[in-house]
């Protein structure tokens, strides 16, 4: 179902007696959240009559005996049920059983005076499963699947236009880079822009620059740039700035390998025909992460690659082993590869 229309409904006081928000984007999922208790409970409702359960760490019961019971002062209990794992596939350590019967019965006469809600954190649930099939149903599906790159933008865009924020092209192509194209990120990073410039109420490509903080993947982004670029001096003044911020070398080469490994396996599917959002699903990547690999893996050989790749399984070997000192194992990569021949003339 629509998530933005049932949205409408429900805070105009339409409610159902059973919701599922089912999707991996959390921001939308904190939403739908939010919109259910304000519309449904005030504050002193809400230290009566409201109650979460986790399913990895209570039973269902819990949560059952709890829409069971009758509201407190007020005319509605609201019951959140968060990872219900027992709706899909997946595996999990918790030893609890859930008393699916019970679940079952309930989804067939639920309370009147009770929202239940389950919040299933998942990219879908099985549908051969007997209380899947029932819940669906039963209950009114929100889904907060993780947006396209191009709905991220729109949502992000109408979100600065609903605020009255306007913005350079430059500063917003820098915000999407540094929150990495993802909902939940980006909006917990608007606030930040939004009070510098409240002012101006323009947002700037410096704003962004000075405000927004750089993951340690999108620094080793810039560092794997340096490298194939063979600019040893940007390469080791970034490096050293990663070890003043306490980052471990293993785990600075590790996600260098990662990060040549997609960017070899994008190439070899490229040549094999594949486009950018069929490389997504085939390594089960977030489609951003692919785009910006296809923007760097075409100004260079597929060998320069390949030789950056082996470089750096070779400087794991010796990081693992304690071969050499610690840190200066990537220094020597970079030096080593430097001297190798140019990774591409239009470099």
């Amino acid at each position: 179902m629509d998530f933005v229309s049932e949205l409408a409904k429900i805070k105009k006081g339409t409610i159902a007696r059973i919701y599922v928000v089912l999707g991996t984007e959390t921001y939308l999922a904190s939403i739908a959240r939010k919109t259910l208790l304000d519309s449904l409970l005030n504050a002193e409702e809400l230290e009566l009559n409201y109650g979460a359960y986790d399913m990895e760490e209570v039973s269902v019961g819990t949560a059952l005996e709890d829409a069971e019971s009758i509201p407190f002062f007020g005319d509605r209990r609201v019951v959140f049920v968060d990872r219900p794992f027992f709706l899909t596939g997946e595996k999990t350590k918790t030893k609890l059983e859930h008393d699916l019967k019970w679940l079952e019965d309930y989804l067939t006469h639920p309370s009147e005076s009770t929202t239940l809600v389950f919040f299933a954190p998942y990219e879908k649930l099985d549908e051969r499963k007997k209380i899947t099939k029932l819940l669906k149903k039963t209950a009114t599906i929100l889904e907060v699947s993780t947006l396209s790159e191009k709905e991220m933008r729109k949502y992000i865009k109408e979100t600065i236009a609903n605020e009255e924020y306007r913005y350079s092209p430059e500063a917003f192509e820098l915000f999407i880079q540094l929150t990495d194209a993802k909902l939940s990120v980006a909006m917990g990073e608007l606030p930040k822009l939004f009070l510098y410039a409240q002012d101006t109420k323009f947002i700037t490509k410096e704003a962004v620059q000075e405000l927004i903080v750089k993951s340690l993947e999108q620094n080793i982004f810039a560092l794997n740039e340096y490298v194939l670029k063979k600019d040893v001096g940007q390469a080791l003044t970034l490096y050293q700035d990663l070890l003043l911020q306490k980052e471990d070398p293993i785990k600075i080469n590790a996600i260098m390998t990662s990060q040549f490994r997609l960017l070899i396996q994008v190439k070899i599917l490229e040549k094999k025909g594949y486009q950018q959002g069929d490389i997504a699903k085939q390594l089960k990547t977030h489609p951003y992460r692919v785009k910006l690999a296809f923007q760097q893996m075409r100004k260079i050989e597929e060998y320069a690659l390949l030789d950056a790749y082996n470089g750096l399984i070779d400087a794991e070997y010796r990081l693992k082993t304690g071969i050499g000192d610690k840190e200066m194992q990537f220094e020597l990569f970079v030096l080593q590869y430097a001297q190798k021949r140019s990774a591409n003339k239009h470099v």
